[in-house]
């Protein structure tokens, strides 16, 4: 070879050789960058193996005449390197690297994981298979980050479904580009260009392939066997990793029109259900008391004394009181599935099986009983003593109409607390401070999740907490759990008295609604024994005591069979405030099927439908209509329709 021609090609590889290890110098030095973001900077376990992930492929390259084996073992280091890229760009850019846990990381590794090996089964070959990989987790980052900017929840399948609808909201914005949006998508152009300029074959011989990519699916598999595939809806997707909730939240997001819904539906019924008038605006305290229930109506056991005297009373007929039962729809857990069911008024007989309606339905500004209120001129506050990110509260309460919102951080440092959260007394005197701050004749819509009696009844050394109640009789001793648990229920119970003296003194027509958001988590060898040869079952399980109680006359009654979704146009209507269109369509609807809830339908005349009959009954059409045009039809609903505006 001529001397000049050898020096050229020397030169042209040094400088090869330079742009490659700048090329790995940017790699390594952005993985660092994304591991010291959020909440994946604490957790080392897991930071040091998907740095090393990162780092492997671009620095173990192949030889230039690498055998069959050693190009498929890189290909296997380059998937599992950009999966773990892919992971920590989009925790970045979405939340800034915010994902609780480790097994929460390796959960969203192992989906990322499946984009990459998916890609790579398609096109079997490495470098088309990082980029075309990296592509997507861009757009899909981008997509999911841009609609938190706008609307504060993450991206879910319903979205890109609905993209109509997207496409007109998104009109209204603009999208900033932002700094962690340039640096995202530099680093993944930083990586994909060294991918691609490693010196190898396109790809393994083909006799290779099918070996390759069974062994990468029984990675997979045996991925997602050792991180598991567990979810808590009420955690949100800041517990998660964005993807992992994306797909595990997929198969319930999914809501299609009903049979025989079109744009002219929510004309027809507002022509058909107008709605009334009302005399009456008093200040509204709604009390959802974390799972307070009445345990006796599922079985007979003994105690050492009445566990809810005062309730008891109010449900007994107590004046200018109307009490009852209250069917909910779910059991143990899942409070934000009940509070929407009444603040908005929708049932979840019309929704999807195991969806979470405030992380997946409530993602717009939804008219109903919040909104109709604060345009009534009512001050309009959501309060919860408790953390503001559980459930995607604030979010949805924004969507709700809520003016101001209340959490832990909002109550004194030394508010009374049991077990560590802050007693019903605590906040009930909270609810007694707001009132007593209000502009006098001002109405106060006040919605209120307490948080005292939540689950976790073991053992406490609070010396604040007395076990006042215990199980004697056959039970006596056994069932340490419901013991606490009564005893928390006596606690509130003295908490409701205290709140109903004071406001039965008070000048300003004022109501409580008070109500239990599902049964207890209580021991299942406890239920089991009160439900054995009782003839009950699971049906039985989905019961709360509720009451409607008011300062002033109203008519009274018991025993009223009603279920959550119904509760707010009930309490409205013997209140005698004003109704709006969708209140008078659930009334009518109410009068013939009094139950719902996610297990299926009670008639009015007793008879029991399972979900699926209940959706054909003639009775739910227009409800279920309005329902959906409510929360998945913005462009056709009539908002003031759904909200109680009008007084005498």
């Amino acid at each position: 070879m001529h001397p000049k021609r050898k020096e050229q090609v020397t030169i042209r590889q040094i400088f090869g050789f330079a742009v490659n290890l700048a090329l790995t110098a940017a790699v390594i030095y952005a993985a660092v960058f994304l591991l010291g973001k959020g909440s994946i900077h604490y957790r080392e376990e897991s930071q040091w193996a998907l740095g090393i992930l990162i780092g492997l492929p671009v620095v173990l390259r192949p030889r230039r005449r690498a055998t069959v084996p050693e190009l498929l073992v890189h290909d296997a280091l380059v998937l599992l390197g950009a999966s773990s890229l892919a992971l920590l760009l989009t925790e970045y850019v979405v939340k800034g690297g915010i994902v609780i846990g480790n097994v929460q990381i390796w959960q969203g590794y192992v989906y990322h994981a499946a984009v990459f090996g998916i890609v790579y089964l398609l096109v079997v070959n490495i470098r088309l298979t990082a980029c075309i990989g990296m592509g997507l987790t861009l757009v899909y980052a981008l997509v999911d980050h841009y609609v938190m900017v706008f609307r504060g929840t993450p991206v879910l399948l319903g979205d890109l479904l609905s993209i109509g609808t997207a496409k007109n909201v998104a009109a209204g914005y603009s999208a900033p580009v932002e700094l962690s949006v340039l640096q995202t998508v530099a680093i993944a152009a930083v990586f994909c260009l060294a991918v691609w300029r490693m010196r190898r074959p396109a790809a393994a011989p083909r006799r290779w392939q099918f070996a390759a990519c069974s062994l990468l699916l029984a990675c997979w598999l045996g991925g997602l066997q050792l991180v598991g595939n567990s979810f808590g809806f009420w955690q949100g997707n800041l517990e998660y990793s964005e993807l992992y909730y994306f797909c595990r939240t997929a198969a319930t997001t999914v809501v299609t029109a009903p049979e025989g819904y079109s744009d002219d539906t929510v004309t027809q019924l507002t022509a058909e259900y107008t709605g009334r008038t009302g005399e009456m605006q008093p200040n509204i305290i709604m009390i959802m008391n974390e799972s307070f229930a009445d345990l006796g109506t599922l079985g007979e056991f003994e105690t050492n004394e009445d566990y809810m005297p005062y309730v008891r009373s109010l449900l007994d007929g107590a004046e200018n009181t109307v009490s009852g039962s209250l069917m909910v729809s779910t059991l143990g857990g899942g409070t934000a599935t009940t509070e929407f069911e009444v603040l908005s008024g929708s049932s979840m007989v019309f929704l999807p099986v195991g969806g979470a309606p405030y992380q997946m339905f409530v993602r717009m500004q939804t008219p109903g009983l919040v909104s109709g209120l604060r345009a009534q001129g009512y001050q309009t506050t959501a309060m919860h003593p408790y953390r503001a990110s559980s459930w995607n509260r604030q979010e949805v309460y924004g969507h709700f109409g809520f003016e101001t919102q209340l959490y832990e951080p909002d109550f004194a440092a030394d508010a009374g607390r049991l077990r560590g959260f802050i007693s019903d007394s605590a906040d009930y005197q909270k609810i007694i401070e707001l009132y007593e701050q209000k502009a006098p004749g001002e109405p106060l819509f006040l919605f209120n999740v307490t948080m005292q009696n939540h689950g976790g009844y073991g053992t406490t050394d609070d010396p604040n907490f007395e076990t006042r109640i215990r199980l004697t009789g056959e039970y006596a001793g056994q069932y340490p759990q419901v013991d606490q648990y009564l005893s928390l229920i006596r606690y509130s119970d003295d908490a409701v008295r205290e709140l109903i003296e004071y406001f039965s003194q008070v000048d300003e027509p004022t109501a409580i609604v008070f109500f239990g958001d599902h049964q207890p988590n209580v021991t299942s060898a406890f239920y089991d024994e009160l439900l054995d040869g009782s003839g009950k079952g699971i049906r039985d399980k989905m019961f709360t005591p509720f009451f409607i109680w008011a300062n002033y006359d109203i008519a009274e009654q018991q025993d009223v069979q009603i279920s959550a979704n119904y509760l707010s146009a009930y309490a409205l209507d013997v209140l005698g405030c004003p109704l709006s269109g969708y209140d008078s369509l659930r009334l009518q609807t109410y009068a013939q099927i009094p139950q719902m809830s996610l297990y299926g339908c009670q008639t009015a005349d007793g008879e029991w439908m399972d979900t699926g009959t209940a959706l054909d009954n003639a009775a739910l059409t227009d409800y279920r209509y309005a329902q959906y045009a409510q929360l998945f039809d913005p462009q056709n609903r009539l908002d003031a329709w759904y909200e109680p505006t009008a007084v005498k």
